[in-house]
């Protein structure tokens, strides 16, 4: 499965892109919102050769990962993916994109791009997203791709071990599939 867009194609991960992967998630300024890393090769590696491929294969498929690929130098900028709830039509949104190719707006045509695969070539009813407060690169895309803000969850995060604060807030975004068909059929 994957997406053309203007300047970038989003394909799955393959093992081959260790070194664009591994440029990015071993970089703590690039994963600092992020859940994991920054990785070491081993992680990097175990990410590309194992979990992927589990997750590409498990039936019925629960995950999907997207390497964001640009079109002109082939390299891999980040990933963008989201992950189903157990009915299968709702799913969480992920996102991540090396920060030396940041304010450029490849965000914000990855994710547009990853919610045409969810919700055009899927059919999810609903994609969600939840966005730490001081995440401002993160929540100006959420917003410009048009999901609207549901709330503020009050220390939901759970900061690293070297942050001060042992918790963080979090807002959660949200946008359904008729949102989204109504929005791009004005755009067009």
């Amino acid at each position: 499965m994957q997406q053309e867009t203007q300047r970038l194609l989003l394909r799955e991960f393959s093992a081959s892109d260790f070194e664009d992967v591994h440029a990015y998630s071993s970089d703590y300024e690039t994963v600092r919102h992020m859940m994991f890393g920054p990785n070491t090769p081993e992680q990097t590696r175990d990410y590309l050769e194992r979990q992927i491929p589990a997750e590409m294969t498990t039936e019925p498929r629960m995950h999907y990962n997207f390497a964001i690929q640009r079109r002109d130098s082939g390299r891999v900028i980040g990933g963008v993916s989201f992950h189903m709830n157990w009915r299968r039509d709702d799913a969480i949104l992920g996102a991540v994109l090396n920060r030396r190719e940041a304010g450029q707006g490849f965000m914000t045509e990855a994710v547009r791009g990853v919610c045409a695969i969810a919700f055009e070539q899927l059919g999810l009813h609903r994609l969600h997203a939840v966005c730490d407060v001081d995440n401002g690169a993160m929540l100006r895309v959420l917003e410009k791709c048009g999901f609207r803000c549901e709330g503020r969850m009050v220390q939901r995060g759970k900061s690293r071990p070297e942050e001060k604060n042992p918790y963080f807030d979090q807002f959660g975004y949200a946008m359904l599939r008729s949102e989204w068909l109504a929005r791009r059929d004005e755009e067009q």
